[in-house]
């Protein structure tokens, strides 16, 4: 099976992409209703809320359940889920395959230099320490929000070193809608019958720090 189908697949039984997906609502919405343009708050303004308002977001998404730990990188805030680590990457919206990540911090640099089976040449030495932990491969959450009107975008995928001008993924996918119905909600079915949509806290925990380098 293919990386791309193997990630998916896992994290998305878990309950993993569901989560990242209420997060990133939770938080567009946190930062809209908080923030004024009329006060004076800029695009730069939301954009590095959106990333803090996201990165608390997941942390208390995954407070109530199993088998997520955070897992920071050189700094960076990630999440991981058994061999799959998240990073988050603000993008600008409707352009998530034109990020240049060779033009990005020195760490998403070495994400997208990751070893790859079907592309070998990017494992060239490009001068980038990676930082990163044997076993573990890191992927992106690039997210992105406009206000009005509200749209969103969050897309999950592996990053491809572009400074030869190519394609910025190796694969990615969008984490919305079509994911489909969360399997954390049905867990929660058998043993809280009269759980509904409105209920906010969904068993995901997050289990002690860890961070690399």
């Amino acid at each position: 099976m293919a990386e791309d189908r193997d990630a998916w697949d896992e994290l998305l039984a878990a309950g993993f992409l569901h989560a990242l997906r209420e997060a990133h609502r939770e938080a567009t919405l946190a930062v809209f209703g908080g923030l004024s343009r009329a006060a004076g708050f800029t695009e730069r303004t939301y954009g590095v809320g959106a990333f803090d308002a996201l990165a608390s977001q997941i942390d208390r998404v995954f407070e109530a359940g199993p088998r997520v730990v955070r897992d920071d990188l050189n700094g960076s805030p990630g999440w991981r889920y058994g061999p799959y680590r998240v990073l988050l990457k603000r993008h600008e919206f409707g352009n998530v395959r034109g990020i240049r990540w060779d033009r990005d911090s020195p760490t998403k640099q070495a994400v997208a230099r990751q070893s790859y089976v079907e592309d070998p040449q990017l494992a060239l030495p490009l001068g980038i320490e990676a930082h990163d932990t044997p076993g573990v491969v890191t992927l992106v959450l690039a997210h992105s929000a406009t206000e009005a009107p509200l749209e969103m975008e969050l897309f999950l995928g592996r990053p491809r070193w572009n400074a030869d001008g190519g394609t910025a993924w190796h694969w990615v996918r969008p984490v919305d809608d079509t994911i489909g119905l969360d399997p954390r909600r049905k867990l929660v079915e058998r043993t809280m019958p009269l759980w509904d949509d409105r209920e906010e806290d969904v068993p995901m925990r997050l289990r002690g720090e860890t961070k690399t380098a």
